[in-house]
């Protein structure tokens, strides 16, 4: 597992694709469509966290974001 630091993320991995309800994933300065599988509940910080799996340059992703990243489709 890849570790990188960035804004409201927790933990970034390559891997296939989840189950999930269709989003828009904000990353670097873009909105790129994809999916994302909430936690049950929100954490300590008050926010919704979810995992998401979504295409950036040609590369699938799969990243955790809080509810700030994440728009609804």
């Amino acid at each position: 597992m890849r570790e990188e630091r960035r804004r409201h993320l927790s933990v970034v991995r390559d891997g296939d694709p989840a189950p999930g309800t269709a989003c828009l994933v904000h990353s670097d300065d873009e909105w790129w469509p994809g999916t994302v599988t909430w936690e049950d509940v929100r954490r300590a910080d008050g926010l919704w966290w979810g995992e998401v799996t979504y295409r950036r340059d040609g590369v699938l992703r799969t990243e955790v974001h809080s509810q700030h990243d994440l728009r609804a489709r």
